[in-house]
């Protein structure tokens, strides 16, 4: 039991969000040793069978032995202080307890180490001792001692190399090189050597994973009063009390708290942020509805199928806490590849001892030819400044390991609605039926739509807005849910809605557009004094850098996957428009099967990032290797992505991956600075004698040149994307004029000089230049010139181009030819 008495739980206890008899879950608000010293703690109280920690989410679940029942306000009151978590060892946890991490990654974790300003006192220190001994005249072994105490850490990592590795590692060999100058009386090498490498070590601590907030918790996020219905009487209650088979009033604006099935009424459905659909659901008496759902109109009685834990939502909140947890520091290099030269080290300064006649100032002058000191310093500086340079160029990369991972993604899986999509409708086209103004249809429409929260309302608004057409008063408004408005406007009868309103109207909805581009469009009628004029189409339109991003993805040899919870038409529409294959779409997936998706990747081998904004895409986000979101995304996909694009655009993902590669070719270089004259001096140096001074000086001098060499990645600059590929798409916002809506389109913009991507809209038959043709498939004037003579010219171009044309040069008009369906 805890060792005081609590009248109230303390205050790091933040949510309860499931509480049963023989289960418990909730949320703290604990850094990673203080969860480490909770389940510590936990596992040794009688009646708790089984702990489990997860640090990512900062959320624990305990489990009760089948004889306890303890009364559980009265069992969370007891739990104990910070203060007294503080002084519980986390290394006590009983063997076989659940852990978000195995014990030797928690260490990593900087659960067993101190905090980072903590660490580098006493070195520093140490260093200013060796320094000022002899000006001050101080006692060499008092300074010595000293030395050795601030390498405390340094000899701690040393031995449990030695215990749990049963290997020498390269801080043995540091720490070697410590004791045996501090005992001969050269300081200021060894308080040096360990101030370079603890400073390293607290830089790499600094590329931790930037702490998440505790908001985190979807079911919380839930929680709130509800109407309960029972025995003809309306009760307020909370909605973590309600059960299966409650009967809750819902009206608009209301979040929907369970999962259940819709008892009467109708009302118009916000899923995206759950289901990935950009355009509300129409739902009415015997629907199903999820938890998270919200009502943007209309007001609806539910009976409760689930609450809590067992909804759709609680499932998807289970899978994020059991997503594996890593140690987000980038990579330790110095371990990595210090470590492959210790016993070659060791060999060499045994072998340079007895050549030189049993000289320990010799040999321990060897010992600081470890690479250690210099990969240590100068790969966290590398990280460290690319994670300050990724703030400028609209990123938030929140750990040295994303930073590290994102380099080798071979595989990138995007969510579609708000990633690929702009995640809201918009009006991509308006067919005239008649002769009637344009402008003034569009300003009907907007002013019949005027004060709805309605998406597709909002953006036929939008639309007018953007016109610079103004919105006229109504003088009689009336909204019907699931079909639209009917309204009177000077003098005018308007109806603006779907094909249900018109035919309650007594009028014929025209027919289906052939345009492809059209296919996934939601059509808006308007009818105007009982003539049906226009149809407007909302869509979900394409991010600008959406298409340049794919083709850069497969220029780049990297898989690219859409996944959503739309249908299977729109989701496939959408990716050939993207450049997609349609095995590379996955649609009508549920939250546990993008997860399941990421992880089958991951199993394949693959590098994996996913790119999502949605609460559906949290689960995945999870499991992916790098996990990628929007500043404007829900708050758990931001809280979860390890990459924030802070300017909301998804093509920021290659600059993310470009500053990445660049940051590790600068490490890569680095290793190479570190490693010459370091491996050098130690081959010249077993043979003719290298001073302790020279030592220092050749070790230390390539870190601060490595470092100094890492600082180069504050001058990256992200490349512009290439050229967009060539459209099949129709201009947005192009306006049919005719008697019906196949008639010909016509862009209201300006009609600018052809270029050659018009070209190829307009002709079947399409000729380029050689400066066009090398810009279009990204290759060198040369590489084309020379291979155009041979026999495969055309399957050699086909497998570069963005969209897979053939092309074929013709000699006499020097052009390059292609034919185009």
């Amino acid at each position: 039991m805890a060792d005081g008495q609590a009248s109230a739980p303390p205050p790091y206890l933040l949510a309860i969000p499931f509480k049963g008899p023989t289960r418990l879950r909730f949320k703290v608000a604990l850094d990673g040793p203080g969860l480490t010293a909770l389940e510590a703690h936990l596992s040794r109280r009688p009646e708790v069978s089984q702990v489990r920690i997860n640090r990512f989410a900062a959320s624990c679940v305990v489990s009760f032995g089948p004889s306890a029942q303890p009364e559980l306000d009265q069992w969370l009151a007891q739990l104990p202080s910070e203060r007294q978590l503080q002084q519980v060892d986390g290394d006590t946890s009983r063997p076989g307890q659940g852990s978000a991490l195995p014990l030797a990654d928690a260490s990593e974790a900087g659960g067993d180490e101190p905090f980072v300003p903590t660490r580098i006192v006493l070195p520093v220190a140490s260093l200013g001792l060796a320094l000022l001994a002899g000006p001050l005249s101080l006692p060499p072994l008092a300074v010595a001692g000293f030395i050795l105490v601030a390498a405390q850490l340094s000899f701690r990592r040393a031995w449990q190399g030695l215990r749990e590795e049963r290997k020498i590692n390269v801080d043995f060999l540091d720490s070697l090189a410590v004791v045996l100058h501090s005992l001969d009386g050269f300081l200021v090498g060894p308080a040096m050597m360990i101030t370079m490498i603890e400073g390293g070590e607290a830089v790499r601590d600094a590329t931790q994973r930037i702490a998440h907030s505790a908001n985190t918790d979807l079911l919380a996020s839930l929680q709130t009063d509800v109407r309960l219905l029972r025995d003809g009487a309306e009760l307020i209650v909370p909605s973590s009390s309600l059960q299966a088979g409650d009967r809750i009033q819902l009206f608009a604006g209301d979040q929907i708290p369970v999962d259940g099935l819709i008892e009467s009424g109708e009302s118009s459905l916000d899923v995206v942020k759950l289901t990935g659909e950009s355009v509300p659901r129409e739902a009415g008496p015997g629907d199903e509805v999820l938890a998270g759902f919200i009502l943007l109109e209309g007001s609806l009685i539910i009976q409760t199928l689930a609450v809590g834990e067992a909804t759709r939502i609680g499932q998807i909140t289970s899978m994020i806490e059991s997503a594996p947890v890593f140690d987000t520091r980038v990579g330790n290099y110095a371990g990595k590849i210090a470590n492959r030269f210790v016993l070659p080290t060791l060999a060499l300064a045994g072998l340079s001892l007895l050549l030189s006649g049993g000289n320990i100032g010799q040999a321990a002058s060897l010992l600081m030819f470890d690479l250690g000191t210099g990969l240590r310093v100068s790969v966290p500086t590398a990280i460290m400044a690319a994670l300050t340079k990724a703030g400028s160029q609209g990123l938030l990369i929140r750990s040295g390991r994303a930073l590290e991972q994102l380099a080798d993604v071979d595989v990138v899986v995007f969510d579609k609605t708000g990633t690929l999509t702009q995640g809201h409708p918009s009006v991509v086209e308006v067919a005239l039926l008649g002769h009637a103004d344009r402008h003034q249809l569009i300003r009907l429409a907007a002013s019949a739509e005027q004060g709805l929260n309605h998406p597709v309302a909002k953006a036929v608004i939008n639309h007018a807005a953007d016109l610079g057409i103004e919105t006229l008063p109504c003088d009689l408004w009336d909204y019907r849910i699931g079909r639209g408005v009917s309204a009177e406007i000077q003098g005018h009868s308007v109806l603006v809605g779907n094909a249900r309103l018109l035919r309650e109207e007594g009028l014929e909805p025209a027919s289906a557009s052939t345009d492809p581009r059209l296919a996934t469009a939601t059509p808006v009628y308007l009818a105007v004094d009982g003539v049906l004029e226009a149809v407007i189409y909302a869509a979900d339109a394409i991010r600008p850098d959406s298409r340049q991003l794919i083709a850069e993805l497969h220029r780049r040899g990297i898989q690219a996957h859409m996944l959503t919870g739309d249908v299977a038409a729109v989701a496939h529409a959408v990716a050939e428009r993207l450049g997609l294959a349609p095995e590379e779409v996955h649609a009508e997936a549920l939250p546990d099967q993008k997860a399941e998706l990421v992880k089958s990747l991951a199993q394949q081998g693959h590098k994996v990032a996913f790119v999502g904004d949605g609460i559906n895409d949290s689960a995945a986000l999870a499991y992916a290797d790098v996990s990628i979101s929007f500043a404007s995304g829900s708050d758990l996909a931001r809280e979860t992505a390890d990459i924030v694009l802070t300017n909301d655009k998804v093509s920021g993902l290659l600059v993310a991956q470009d500053l990445s590669r660049r940051t590790f070719e600068l490490v890569k270089q680095n290793i190479g600075i570190v490693g010459v004259p370091n491996l050098s001096a130690l081959l010249v140096g077993t043979i003719i004698p290298i001073s302790p001074m020279l030592a220092v000086m050749l070790n230390n001098g390539s870190s601060l040149v490595a470092a100094a060499n890492a600082m180069r990645v504050l001058g990256f600059r992200s490349k512009d994307l290439p050229p967009a590929n060539l459209e099949t798409v129709a201009p947005v916002h192009a306006v049919h004029q005719g008697s019906g809506p196949e008639a010909e389109p016509v862009d209201p913009s300006s009609n600018p000089a052809p270029s050659s991507t018009a070209v190829l809209r307009s002709r079947s038959s399409v000729a380029v230049s050689l400066v066009e043709l090398s810009s279009r498939l990204s290759l060198k004037h040369q590489a084309i010139t020379a291979r155009r003579r041979r026999a495969d010219f055309a399957h050699w171009v086909r497998s570069h181009d963005p969209e897979g044309h053939s092309w074929s040069y013709c000699s006499q008009t020097k052009m390059y030819l292609s034919i185009v369906a």
